[in-house]
């Protein structure tokens, strides 16, 4: 008999609900993607086509989770696509993974980044009991190297033309924390 597929986790915090991606959320997800300011950064070209974004929600929702999962982040009152939150390159065996979010241009600078990384690092501490969760940011994107910073990930090193985005060669700093470093936000008294 075959197994029943695991539901998607979802995430809750005080303003937003960490869910599974529908295809409803496309177009929020497009303002992000079709942003040239809120993909400088990111891991591929800024999207010219919505059926590129549209491909994307796609794998968000098909994904493998004992790999990759993604959540669409969302306004608790309105359930609106605000942006996303994912860990990827899961190693079950060496218990990590890498963790990504954007968060729409339109919602910056308003704690919300902080809330939904928060909510899933609880997450991948917690339930899927990893040990080590690193993210990759480019050097010049210091709203994230703070973010990443003031939930105590170390800087590890800098990885040179780490990655690949269109034709051009990326470099990438290497931060990861461990789960007997994890203490969220609330518990270090921040907010």
């Amino acid at each position: 008999m075959p197994k029943k597929p695991v539901p998607h986790p979802v995430l809750s915090t005080p303003r937003l609900r960490l869910r599974q991606f529908r295809t409803d959320d496309v177009d929020a997800m497009h303002a992000c993607f079709a942003d040239p300011d809120a993909m400088r950064f990111w891991n591929t070209p800024v999207h010219t086509r919505l059926i590129e974004t549209e491909r994307s929600v796609r794998n968000f929702i098909d994904c493998t989770p004992s790999y990759y999962r993604f959540w669409a982040v969302a306004d608790a009152e309105t359930d609106r696509c605000l942006g996303l939150v994912n860990y990827h390159d899961g190693h079950i065996r060496s218990r990590r993974a890498s963790i990504g979010y954007i968060i729409d241009p339109e919602h910056h600078r308003q704690g919300i980044a902080m809330e939904a990384v928060t909510a899933m690092l609880d997450f991948c501490f917690g339930e899927l009991g990893l040990h080590r969760l690193q993210a990759f940011i480019h050097p010049e994107n210091q709203a994230s190297l703070r973010l990443i910073e003031k939930l105590g990930f170390r800087r590890e090193g800098l990885l040179r033309d780490h990655l690949r985005v269109g034709e051009d060669w990326r470099d990438d700093a290497l931060y990861a924390l461990l789960t007997a470093e994890w203490r969220s936000p609330v518990q270090r008294g921040q907010r």
